[in-house]
């Protein structure tokens, strides 16, 4: 019997078997039904994984902080030619830095540190205030700080802008000031001993990468010449204690690395160039500009077990006698805060750690290092007198112990000495601990 519209399907194995219109039909609805469902799972696993991705890409976090102990030889005031030592403890820092791509090109970061263990009402005693006095402050900057608020648009390597309130590029600090980054307990004493530690101010930044080259330009909110100090030149100048900064005078600051600072070997230098007498909050007492100037020249050497860093800095500060005799008229300020300020001050420290872990068959790194910190604040100054008891001189010798990537335990110990044969030598002994993550 023959089928009046007999058609020929090929099957596995090469088989033919005739099937009717209606049946090839049927089977033909069936199979878009089922095509359909697949695209709708496709999708839906389509729209689901970028999501997934996209979240993770977009959002990071990372911390670190540090905890240390100290006994050291102290002096109580200026006058003071007795040292006596002291033990204190401190919660030094505890930081969250947060991230967010908005897309490819443009994202921010900001960053919020809390120093010394919180916020309030602080009894502070600072020695160098003439005889010693006891200050009590609110601190609006000093104990929770917004280091960073930057919005970036990297439009490629080569070239990108950074703008908000940003590090200050100057010395090794901005890039190197995490716990495991620098082998002392604290951050170098010389570079707090003359400018602003982790440098931020507001205002705007080019940078990029060519080759090896690493650059950066930017025009920043500039110090006030009413908070320059003898014993530490421009360093608590930068504002951070005021609800808003002055910006009636900005700074240029330009820098140049040849290599990877952060990872690798490096080395690169900074300037910085600012008037200082604008954002005094009493302008009417001077009319001249103050102008800051700073040159640091930095380096970084990374081998399989050494690691060196040095940094040299050296300042100078125009008009020097005339902001300290506008500072002597500064209704509140203290009598102490009127001795002579630096026409030019210099800095500079160099450590070197090895990594001795394979010599005493341990598989975390162990370090041993020793560095050396010279500050003077008053290397020269506009006046026949120089006073040499900050002109500091500081060795140390210590381990650092890292049991996992993220953890590192330091302990070292020191001796201070001043460029005043009258001030004896004074030691100290110090321990920490540090950490740091990224998510």
């Amino acid at each position: 019997m023959r089928l009046k519209t007999p058609l020929i399907i090929t099957l596995l194995g090469g088989f033919a078997l005739p099937l009717s219109a209606a049946t090839v039909s049927e089977r033909i609805d069936q199979q878009a039904i089922e095509i359909s469902k697949l695209k709708q799972q496709l999708a839906g696993l389509t729209v689901q994984a970028p999501s997934n991705e996209l979240l993770e890409n977009k959002f990071s976090f990372s911390s670190y902080g540090s905890v240390n102990y100290a006994s050291r030889e102290v002096f109580q005031n200026t006058q003071d030619v007795n040292p006596t030592r002291r033990a204190s403890v401190d919660v030094e820092r505890l930081v969250a830095e947060f991230g967010y791509q908005f897309d490819p090109k443009w994202s921010i970061e900001f960053e919020v540190e809390f120093e010394h263990g919180g916020t309030g009402i602080t009894l502070e005693y600072d020695g160098f205030e003439e005889f010693g006095e006891f200050e009590t402050e609110l601190e609006a900057g000093g104990e929770v700080i917004v280091e960073k608020l930057e919005v970036t648009y990297q439009h490629s390597k080569q070239f990108g802008l950074k703008m908000g309130h940003i590090y200050v590029p100057v010395g090794m600090t901005t890039s190197l000031h995490k716990p495991h980054q620098y082998f002392t307990v604290t951050r170098h004493s010389s570079l707090n001993n003359m400018i602003p530690g982790v440098w931020h101010e507001t205002g705007i930044a080019a940078f990029g990468q060519i080759a090896d080259f690493h650059y950066q330009a930017q025009v920043v909110t500039g110090l006030n010449s009413e908070y320059f100090r003898t014993y530490n030149w421009v360093n608590g100048a930068s504002q951070k204690r005021f609800e808003t900064a002055n910006a009636d005078d900005l700074a240029l600051v330009v820098r140049l690395d040849y290599g990877d600072i952060k990872q690798g070997s490096a080395i690169g230098f900074s300037y910085y160039v600012s008037n200082t007498s604008g954002n005094r909050h009493k302008t009417n007492q001077m009319n001249v500009d103050g102008q800051l100037s700073i040159l640091d020249l930095h380096g970084v050497y990374r081998g399989d077990k050494l690691t060196v860093r040095a940094q040299y800095l050296l300042g100078d500060l125009q008009d020097s006698n005339a902001i300290t005799a506008a500072n002597r008229q500064t209704p509140g300020l203290k009598v102490g805060n009127f001795a002579q300020l630096g026409s030019q001050a210099e800095a500079m420290f160099v450590e070197a750690g090895y990594d001795i872990s394979s010599l005493v068959n341990l598989k975390q790194p162990l370090s041993v290092f020793t560095s050396v910190d010279y500050s003077n604040p008053l290397s020269k100054v506009d006046s026949p007198f120089i006073s040499q008891r900050f002109e500091k001189t500081e060795f140390a010798v210590g381990i650092n112990y890292m049991p996992t990537k993220n953890l590192v335990f330091k302990a070292q110990v020191g001796q201070q000495q001043t460029a005043m044969t009258t001030i004896p030598n004074t030691t100290s002994f110090e321990m920490g601990l540090g950490y740091y993550f990224s998510l």
